[in-house]
């Protein structure tokens, strides 16, 4: 497949994650290159590449003519100790853990909405396998037990910002073995009773609450980190998962289409140089280059040495931009799953936001939805003057990172070819109408109501949007190209 390049990192971490979590145990023969081509639907060229990644991590071991086979060993009795951790910053944890609070519980309660019958084998094969007399290993696996449940829900972006949070570095440690079996078997009668009947959303939350007050806040349950844990230093680097050399430049051009697309670059308008632009996208020179070239071929841009680069005059091309979807999928599949993300978590944090808003700023936001009420495009801009707004008054320093990483990927909308238009315009107004009465709410100082209406546009938005990508063929495109369920199975 001529995209493999974008499965590379995916793949080795489905199969990490098989591996240490024990779904895969020590002695496993990993299934042969063909059964996992057709499996993750890659070339052999992508498989071979990530077998050589998990050969170097430790994890397997090849040999010529033979299957590859897992060598990790779950149990380390003699790294049950504290080396070289040391504990977290109390109030940087604090603060994580109420960013987790907000963003997890409502995905992890819609994963499991999601899980039929058979989907609970997994969580029920790693709890049954957790061992309580190894209290270090114990404790590593009950994590990998939740983050099944946000696997789940097929959204890689979540995935990747609770591993970003440091959970899965962070230790726990206490030397009571009944509470350890204790939680065992709380964890296994609530997975056979959801197998049986799915529960309700109060119902999963009032048991992660009870989770939490069987673990992290006993008395007796301390937790060690690495030096560089977020839970130290706080969260930094977030958004460096997304580096890839092909995204960089195609978030460029992407760009420049989008300020086409809205009207910020008219035809003739003069771009500003390479230099400028290296140092605004903050790529290299060679990046700079290809993305101009991709503009140039399809006829978007005129470049001419010694004078500049210049939209193009021909209204044809720019009025009939075809990108081959397949270029843009990475980023297509980040702004469907921020969208989702938003639509879950938005509630929640926009309660929190509303009780750190002055009466002028809320006037101030009112304003400014006002300026945008005859706005021509699909999504723009009340929706991101809304997140903007709630981004800034966001009390933890966790959460306000993450949904700064929202905001960026929210703002891929104006780069996808075709999704600004100027159709739709009932949908357009009932958008700006929902912003402006989530901005009322907050005025007359109704935190709940601030937050319910400033969840349901977004939930709003979100379905806007996914119905005019299956319009545009890009949702079809994205699920031939990411099968979200290998993020679980």
């Amino acid at each position: 497949m001529k995209y493999d390049k974008f499965q590379y990192d995916r793949i080795f971490g489905i199969l990490k994650n098989k591996i240490e979590s024990g779904l895969m145990p020590k002695g496993t023969a990993l299934p042969s290159y063909t059964e996992l081509c057709k499996e993750y639907n890659v070339s052999n060229k992508t498989i071979r590449r990530v077998v050589a990644m998990l050969a170097d991590a430790g994890l397997i071991e090849t040999k010529e003519r033979q299957l590859s086979v897992v060598v990790f060993e779950q149990a380390d009795p003699e790294g049950d100790r504290a080396d070289n951790l040391e504990e977290p910053n109390v109030s940087v944890m604090a603060d994580i853990l109420k960013t987790a609070e907000i963003l997890y519980y409502p995905f992890i309660c819609h994963g499991i909405s999601l899980c039929d019958k058979y989907d609970w084998d997994i969580p029920e094969k790693i709890v049954r396998q957790l061992n309580p007399e190894i209290p270090k290993l114990f404790w590593k696996n009950t994590k990998l037990v939740w983050r099944f449940f946000i696997a789940r829900c097929e959204n890689e972006l979540s995935l990747h910002i609770v591993d970003a949070l440091g959970f899965l570095g962070v230790e726990y440690r206490e030397n009571n073995f009944y509470s350890r079996v204790l939680y065992q078997q709380t964890l296994l009668e609530f997975i056979q009773r959801s197998r049986i009947s799915a529960p309700a959303s109060n119902a999963v939350r009032g048991f992660l609450a009870h989770i939490h007050s069987i673990t992290i806040s006993r008395e007796d349950f301390q937790c060690y980190v690495p030096a560089d844990s977020p839970f130290r230093i706080g969260v930094q680097g977030l958004d460096q998962w997304m580096k890839t050399a092909e995204e960089r430049y195609s978030s460029v051009y992407l760009d420049i289409l989008g300020l086409i697309a809205i009207g910020y670059y008219r035809p003739g308008d003069r771009l500003p140089s390479h230099a400028q632009m290296q140092k605004q996208y903050g790529v290299s020179v060679n990046t700079m280059t290809q993305a101009i070239q991709c503009l140039q071929k399809w006829g978007i841009v005129e470049a001419t040495r010694g004078k500049g680069i210049f939209v193009s005059t021909d209204l044809a091309a720019l009025n009939d931009i075809h990108v081959d979807p397949r270029l843009i999928a990475s980023h297509l599949r980040r702004y469907f799953e921020c969208l989702e993300l938003l639509s879950l978590t938005a509630e929640g944090v926009a309660y929190h936001a509303a009780a750190h808003v002055s009466y002028a700023e809320t006037e101030k936001l009112l304003r400014r939805l006002d300026e945008t009420k005859s706005c021509d495009g699909l999504y723009q801009p009340a929706p991101v003057i809304l997140l903007e707004f709630l981004t800034e008054h966001i009390p933890f320093d966790a959460l306000r990172s993450v949904y700064t990483i929202m905001l960026k990927n929210y703002r891929i909308g104006r780069k996808i070819p075709k999704l600004i238009n100027r159709a739709n315009a009932s949908g357009k107004l009932e958008i700006h109408h929902k912003c402006a009465e989530a901005a009322n709410a907050l005025l007359r100082a109704d935190q709940s109501a601030f937050a319910e209406q400033a969840a349901e546009m977004f939930k709003y938005t979100h379905r806007l949007i996914i119905e005019e990508c299956k319009k545009l063929g890009y949702w079809r495109t994205v699920g031939d190209l990411y099968d979200g369920s290998q993020l679980w199975k």
